[in-house]
């Protein structure tokens, strides 16, 4: 299931993240973060065909990574956020991509 319209980013968005955010990095992915003036974050998840070919993976990867910003703490901070994934995500189990996500934004709310 994919992030609610009111915590996505949009296009615009996306693009000052990436030119103007900090950046948290782990072997999976990096996450870009900004600081929002928002009351909740906004989050967007890109996959590039480089991560795989096939549609179905890069979509169940962007559903774990979304389910994850919901189970977490992230939904009650004010931050941008765009998860860029790297192409040795493809073979991770789902709990060793939720449980990255969570080390991973915990560093940065420290």
């Amino acid at each position: 299931m994919a992030l609610a319209k009111k915590y996505r980013l949009a296009k615009k968005d996306i693009e000052m993240v990436l030119k103007r955010g900090r950046t948290a990095k782990n072997s999976f992915f990096f996450i870009k973060f900004l600081e929002n003036q928002a009351e909740h974050f906004r989050a967007a998840i890109v996959i590039s065909n480089k991560v795989s070919k096939k549609a179905v993976v890069r979509n169940r990867i962007r559903r774990i990574i979304a389910e994850s910003f919901r189970s977490g703490q992230v939904l009650k901070r004010s931050f941008d956020m765009v998860v860029v994934a790297t192409a040795n995500i493809v073979e991770k189990r789902t709990k060793e991509i939720k449980r990255e996500v969570e080390q991973t934004i915990n560093k940065i709310f420290v």
